[in-house]
This record gives structure tokens, C-alpha cells and sequence, in this order.
């Protein structure tokens, strides 16, 4: 099949050239909150790393041309999400975003997603509405939707674009969304891929979209670390095992090897890790008695890019484990590969072990980079990445190799998972553990159990606050650090010592990133926590940096572990929180009340009146008043886990049939910024 590509053209020119549909045989629209914000960021990264006049390519789209139409064979969620953006834009740039005049999207036999569609357009782009930004608030015009015709996945889509663009931009008045969207349209570009007419599209579509017949980028990378030590069968056979057994995140690393390996490399409890240089890889003490089959001994074969990819793709590597080496111990791990999900996906752990091997050859002296030069944590700029760093030189494919299966140990051990191995899913860090011929799971530091006072726990709710607040890959810049600390001790330190660390970084982030009116970049300060800069903030600062639009995720949820660690507050809700997904900083009492009783802007913007939730209490809960939240999070709710510890601290202030007062927002504004400032002060 020969694919008809053309040029990349702008998003403008894709909004507005041309009608596209999207077929009966394609998904529903299913993009989240974290899949937008993705899109999002990165879109933003790339105006402000190379300015107004640098390209951004957002990828292909797969189309087939039909009865003067395109319908989208490949690139419908993104297509969607760009429109359902343009609309956005619209809506809150009048008479100043006049590039888009209205969907050319439409959907085969669904009519819910094509009305919804045009109704978002319809409420929010008329040309008579351009003071609706200031005057009627989204919600409102949302709630005027009949939600029997409309598709609800493209609804959420839409205030998760709102709920984003408010956090990342704020009220918009040093103009940067404008700047954004201008951005947006005329440098962003994507590649359409025009398939022949007389293409089965159907047949295609199924093709296209088995994962097992495309390759990825990170087969791709393995396939060009593999080629560079193609004259060395030991060196392939090392690499391709400890890549298969790295790759797989849902599971630790050490179910990946054989029993006999297992010893070798991580000791006869399969808690250490052994080896001390990359070259112990290729030794007897470490991979010496795994044979290759790429070759006869006495005759290498030529191994060219192509042969890598197969190689990669087959996985022969796993059929030629020693049946002998394996017995009943092996058992017991059978069936646990789907009991923890990793907060990491294995490209995007790649670039972390790639920005970790950089920063290890600068240390060394082997290069001499600057911080800028350093990969972005976005598995995009995955291949382009490996070549500049690594390319083909066998030395560094070894020394990165080794440093891969290092930090896939060390990120098991000390890096928190979901555990779905109790009754019900929830936060844990354990170690993999081998004894008595059986597997199991234990604490990482300590005795096992459910002690909220012990360093594991502690330790363990701090990673799980990181992970939420930052929910995509690209921005686990703390991942980044830990992993970082964790490579220079290796081992030798204490759960104290960890838990100290950690919280020195998250109290990093606070002073460097959120309590500066000019933050700095992760990469000048989180690989040099000992460096913290002392702050000088009055009050009347952290009321300014914590009011709306301007106060983070991290903010609440570093609050709420200061909140959950102090014995003298909430003792009665502590055993039952635990960190979740909320992305949404909501106000207690409303900005749109059903009751009209709204504060004073001043007030209602406050940090003291702000709160954290997810996206189905905010859509539940957004316009009620303070009261009415009340009742209901102590109500049908009172079963389930505290939603924010400083929620239950606001909720505690509420008098039973009394009001949410700018008293009440003061007071408790007062002590959840001493709280912080107390927190701060202990460590400069």
C-alpha cells in the first residue's frame, strides 16, 4: 500500500480547509483531563523554548478521501480535542481570535457527538457573545445544553480544556493565552497522510491499529543501541534481556530474569543489587551463561537496523531461557505481573534513566553539558534524544544499559506503586523479596504493617502526593530528582534519610517554584537541594501567590501532608485519606451560587477560600454553597475517604445552619499559610 503524504500544513489551515467526519467503525471520543493538559503543555514548551517563529509538528493525521469529504482514519482524538479547543479560545478571546470561523468536524451515525459539537460552538462562539467571558460563566452556559442529546465524554473534554487552560493562564491579562493561541494556529503543524481511493479503509483502520504489527520508539531506540554492538553476540544477548525485563513496569524488575540470573544479579534474597560496573554485565558473575542465538560461535552474523527490529519485536530472547534453571519458586509469581501499576510508562522511564546518565557523565567528567542540555521528560524526543547522547558508541551502550537495570531496581524499591493485591487498590512501597522458595512483597523500610507514624509510610504518602500533582509523564520532574538521589547513595542510607530528602525537595519546589513571584526552572535547583534559598515572604506574599489563578495542584497537595503528619490536626480522618487525582481548584463558597450568595471577589478568590477536587465532585458540587457541600460530603458521602484534609479543616469552620462568612475565610486562610510558613522556616 503506498500512502499519499502531504505537506504539513498549519492548525489553522485544519480548522478551516476542507470537511472531515469520522467514521462509524472509529472509538467515541475517550481524551481526558491528563491527555489535554499533555497536548497543552506541550504545545506551550515549544513556544516559549524557541519563540514565536519555531515549528511545532503535533504528528499525522491518516485520512481518506470520500464523496468530498476526509474521513479520519488515524488522529481523531487529537483532531476533536484541537477543535473543541479553537472553540475555547473563541469563547475567551473575543473579537481577537478571528481564525476560526466554525467546526469542519462531523460525525458518521452519531448524532450526539455531532450536536454537542456544534451546541459548544453555538453557545460559545457567537459573534454577539464576546463580553460572555466576562459576564456569564462557563458552567452556566454549560448547564444550558440538554445533556439527553449530548455526548458527555466531549462535554468533560471541554471543561477539562477550561479547567487547564485556567490553571496554566490564569485571567489571562499579561496576555499569554493570546500568545498561546496565536501559536497555536500558525506555527503547530501536522502531516496529513492521504490514503489511495480504492484503499479497503475498513481493512486498514484494523491494521493500522493492531500495536503488535507497529513499532514504537522505544523498540526503535533498542534496535539502535543493539546495532551498535552488533560484532559482540554477548553484548546483544545482555542488552535484549535486560531491556525485555526492564520494560515491563507492571511488575519488578527482578520477575524477569531466571532464578539462576535472579542470584547473580540481585543476591540469593533478590533485595541487593550486586553488580558495581557495567561491565559485570557481561561477565561470568553476572550475564556469562546467557547464550545468543543470533549466530554460530565460530561465524558472527551481520546485524544490520532491520535485523534489530526483528529482534525486538520477536522477543526471541525469552524463548531460550534454561527450563532447567526455572522450579517450583518460579510459581508463585505467576499471575502477579497485573498487581501494581507503575506512575511511569517505560518510554518516558527511559528518559528519565537518560537524563540520570547524562547528569552521571557530567559528574565524571566525561562531558561537559549545561543544564539546558539536558532531555526534556517527554517521550517524543525519545530517538533524537538516544542518538545525541548515545549514538553508536558500544561503551555508552553498555554504561547506559547497566545504568537501566540499576534504576529500574532502585525505582522499584523506593519509587511508590498502586497496589491492587488487598481488598481494595491503594497506595504501597515494597520491595520484592525471595525466601523460603517463594516470592513476596514487603515494606521497603521496616516491619510490614499499617503504621501511619512509620518512615515507610510516611515516605510512601509523600511519592503518592509528587505523582498526583503531576499526573503526566513529561512533567515528573521529581521523579527525575529521587531517581537521581537514589543513583548517587545507591543503598547506603537510612528510611529517615530517604524521608528527609524528600521532603527537602518538596519543600524545594514550594520556595523555588511556587513562593517566588519569579520561579525558577526545575533543573536549577532540584539536583542541588542543599543550595535552597532562603525567602523573605510577608504574609501579604503568600496571600497574592496562593489566590486563584495563580495556586497550583502541588500547593494543596503538599498541605495536606503537612496537615496529615501534625499529631494535633484531623486525628479522627487521617487513617482513611490517602492522595488521589484532583486537579480542579475549586472555591468553597461558589463563584456561581444556586442562592445568589456570593462573597466579595477579594474574598472569594482567596487562598482561604479555595479547595481541591476531582472532576466528578466539581461537576456535582461546583455551584452549591458551602452548606450544601457540607451535607453532602458528611452525608452520602461520610463512607468514603476525606476528598482534602484542608477541605475537612474549611468544612469544620461551616456552623450548622450558619454561614461561609470572609471570617471564616480569614481565619482559616491564616492558618493553613502559618502552616506553610512554619514548614518553610525549618529548613532555611
Amino acid at each position: 500500500m503506498t500512502n499519499s503524504i502531504q505537506e504539513s500544513i498549519s492548525i489553522k489551515r485544519l480548522l478551516s480547509e476542507n470537511q472531515y467526519k469520522i467514521p462509524v467503525y472509529q472509538r467515541n471520543f475517550d481524551w481526558s483531563e491528563p491527555q489535554i493538559q499533555q497536548l497543552i503543555d506541550d504545545i506551550q514548551d515549544y513556544a516559549e523554548k524557541g519563540g514565536d517563529a519555531t515549528v511545532y509538528y503535533i504528528g499525522s493525521l491518516v485520512i481518506h478521501e470520500k464523496a468530498g469529504q476526509f474521513e479520519i482514519l488515524d488522529g481523531q482524538q487529537r483532531f476533536t480535542t484541537l477543535c473543541l479547543l479553537a472553540i475555547y479560545l473563541k469563547y475567551r478571546l473575543p473579537n481577537r481570535f478571528d481564525c476560526f470561523k466554525k467546526p469542519n468536524l462531523s460525525f458518521e451515525s452519531r448524532s450526539k457527538s455531532e450536536f454537542t459539537i456544534n451546541k459548544l460552538f453555538e453557545i460559545f462562539c457567537k459573534e454577539e457573545s464576546s463580553e460572555h467571558a466576562s459576564s456569564i460563566k462557563l458552567p452556566e452556559l454549560i448547564s444550558t445544553i440538554d445533556t439527553k442529546k449530548a455526548n458527555p465524554s466531549i462535554i468533560e473534554g471541554f471543561k477539562a480544556i477550561d479547567r487547564v487552560i485556567a490553571k496554566k493562564f490564569g485571567d489571562n491579562k499579561d496576555g499569554t493565552l493570546l500568545k498561546f493561541a496565536n501559536y497555536l494556529m500558525q506555527q503547530v503543524k501536522i502531516l496529513p497522510v492521504l490514503v489511495p481511493k480504492n484503499t479497503d479503509v475498513t481493512h486498514y483502520f484494523e491494521v493500522m491499529n493492531n500495536r503488535g504489527e507497529q513499532l514504537e520508539k522505544h523498540e526503535v531506540v533498542k534496535a539502535n543501541l543493539l546495532s551498535a554492538v552488533q560484532g559482540d553476540k554477548q553484548a546483544m544477548a545482555t542488552i535484549q534481556r535486560v531491556w525485555l525485563a526492564c520494560a515491563d513496569m507492571s511488575r519488578y524488575v527482578q520477575l524477569g530474569f531466571s532464578v539462576k540470573e535472579r542470584e547473580a544479579i540481585f543476591g540469593e534474597t533478590a533485595e541487593d543489587f550486586k553488580l558495581t560496573i557495567p561491565d559485570g554485565l557481561l561477565e561470568k558473575e553476572g550475564f556469562g551463561f546467557i547464550k545468543s542465538d543470533l549466530g554460530s560461535q565460530n561465524q558472527l552474523p551481520k546485524f544490520t537496523f532491520n535485523d534489530s527490529i526483528s529482534e525486538g519485536k520477536i522477543s526471541q530472547i525469552e524463548k531460550t531461557e534454561d527450563s532447567g534453571n526455572k522450579n517450583k519458586a518460579d510459581n508463585g509469581d505467576e499471575g502477579k505481573s497485573e498487581r501494581f501499576t507503575s506512575v511511569i510508562d517505560f518510554p518516558n522511564f527511559l528518559m528519565q534513566v537518560l537524563r540520570i546518565y547524562m547528569l552521571s557523565e557530567f559528574n565524571n567528567g566525561v562531558t561537559n553539558i549545561d543544564k539546558t542540555d539536558l532531555p526534556a521528560l517527554d517521550d517524543k524526543e525519545l530517538i533524537d534524544a538516544f542518538k545525541s547522547s548515545i549514538g553508536k558508541d558500544a561503551k555508552k551502550v553498555k554504561d547506559f544499559v547497566f545504568l537501566l537495570l540499576k534504576l529500574r531496581y532502585l525505582f522499584d524499591h523506593y519509587i511508590v506503586k498502586r497496589d491492587r493485591g488487598g481488598v481494595k487498590e491503594d497506595w504501597s512501597l515494597k520491595r520484592y523479596k525471595f525466601e523460603d522458595n517463594s516470592s513476596r512483597y514487603v515494606n521497603s523500610f521496616g516491619v510490614d504493617g499499617g503504621d501511619t507514624s512509620s518512615e515507610n509510610w510516611r515516605c510512601m504518602t509523600l511519592l503518592s502526593a509528587f505523582h498526583v500533582s503531576y499526573p503526566t509523564n513529561s512533567r515528573k520532574n521529581w521523579l527525575s530528582a529521587v531517581l537521581y538521589w537514589l543513583n548517587k547513595k545507591e543503598d547506603k542510607f537510612s528510611a529517615i534519610d530517604y524521608l528527609q530528602f524528600l521532603e527537602s525537595l518538596a519543600k524545594a519546589f514550594m520556595v523555588n517554584r511556587y513562593l517566588k513571584k519569579t520561579s525558577k526552572e526545575y533543573t536549577d535547583f532540584m539536583y542541588i537541594l542543599d543550595e535552597i534559598e532562603s525567602l523573605n515572604l510577608l504574609t501579604e506574599d503568600f496571600r497574592e501567590l496562593l489566590s486563584y489563578g495563580k495556586v497550583t495542584v502541588f500547593v494543596f497537595n503538599y498541605l495536606d501532608y503537612l496537615i496529615w503528619k501534625d499529631p494535633e490536626l484531623l486525628r479522627d480522618k487521617k487513617s482513611k485519606f490517602s492522595f488521589s487525582f484532583k486537579s480542579s481548584v475549586e472555591h468553597f463558597s461558589p463563584q456561581t451560587s444556586k442562592i445568589d450568595n456570593i462573597l466579595q471577589a477579594d474574598d472569594l478568590h482567596r487562598f482561604g477560600n479555595l479547595c481541591l477536587m476531582g472532576s466528578s465532585e466539581n461537576s456535582s458540587l461546583s455551584n452549591d454553597s458551602p452548606q450544601e457541600k457540607v451535607r453532602t460530603l458528611l452525608g452520602k458521602r461520610a463512607s468514603m475517604a476525606p476528598l482534602s484534609l484542608k477541605l475537612e479543616l474549611m468544612m469544620k469552620l461551616v456552623p450548622e445552619k450558619g454561614e461561609w462568612l470572609d471570617k471564616h475565610v480569614k481565619v482559616h486562610e491564616e492558618k493553613m499559610i502559618n502552616v506553610l510558613k512554619a514548614d518553610i522556616e525549618r529548613v532555611l
